[in-house]
């Protein structure tokens, strides 16, 4: 069994499991639940009772992810990540911090292979049981990506997918040399289903950061193409997976959900950004 990289969330020291129970030196205990993940949010951490993406609107992007509508985007992620470490037989550690219900986590490990020890958080206590029972390889822990329940340098590669995250923490978690991606919405992406939800649709507003202290800033990456989704099965998981459904009418949503099929611009932008070495 892989080691386990999980850090109390209470004191800060190593986490140790013991059958389904995960202990630190401090005596402060975390029990694992029957899907496979461990739940490290301090309830008095929470803003709601139940964060983060519900059941409904996980099971839409599996449906939707599921289908290979953004696969090049996680290919892309795989590419650049092994463009950086090429050597296949290296161990790595690899984060994916928000992972919801676990489809890029898996996507790299099909790419990536089986010398990385893959850790997945999010807040959403749902989507980590979602994907704890689908990927049960891998670890998963209910988290925040402001609070990373994991020590300083311990991983080698960290991953963003849209999810928000804490600056210093990304730095903080990420070895000397570990590599960070942070994959968002370019411009145009999916802005025909922009013009179906508004009465004057904008493009997306795309803030280019400046490196982050302590990281090196390298070669972004533009991952644009059409794409068409074939049928109102699809084109339903969409609009309940993405913030749009909650801006549209009744009536636009209704509208939507009836198209036969939607043709659409994908366009991601990736930020990579490496960690100094000491």
């Amino acid at each position: 069994m892989n080691p386990i990289l999980w850090r109390c969330p209470l004191c800060h020291d190593p986490l140790n499991q013991t059958g389904r129970t995960f202990t630190c030196v401090n005596r402060h205990s975390f029990d694992q639940a029957k899907e496979g993940y461990v739940n490290l949010l301090l309830v008095n951490r929470k803003h709601s009772t139940d964060p983060g993406d519900n059941k409904a609107m996980l099971e839409s992007r599996r449906q939707f992810l599921q289908q290979g509508f953004y696969a090049p985007l996680a290919a892309a992620l795989g590419t650049t990540i092994r463009e950086h470490f090429p050597d296949s037989t290296q161990a790595l550690t690899l984060l994916d911090a928000g992972c919801g219900e676990g489809y890029y986590l898996n996507q790299l490990a099909q790419i990536l292979g089986a010398n990385v020890q893959y850790y997945g958080t999010d807040i959403s206590r749902a989507a980590m049981r979602m994907a704890a029972k689908q990927y049960p390889t891998m670890q998963f822990a209910v988290a925040s990506s402001f609070e990373l329940p994991l020590p300083d340098a311990s991983v080698d590669v960290l991953v963003r997918v849209f999810a928000p995250a804490s600056e210093a923490e990304i730095t903080r978690v990420l070895k000397p040399g570990g590599l960070y991606l942070w994959a968002y919405p370019a411009a145009q992406h999916l802005f025909e289903l922009r013009q179906l939800i508004y009465d004057a649709p904008q493009p997306h507003s795309v803030e280019v950061l400046p490196p982050l202290e302590a990281m090196q800033q390298c070669p972004a990456l533009a991952v644009n193409y059409r794409a068409t989704l074939p049928d109102q099965a699809s084109i339903s998981a969409l609009l309940h997976m993405t913030p749009y459904y909650w801006s549209a009418s009744a009536e636009k949503q209704a509208h939507c959900q009836q198209l036969p099929q939607l043709d659409l611009t994908v366009d991601f932008a990736v930020t990579v950004m490496k960690k100094e070495s000491l």
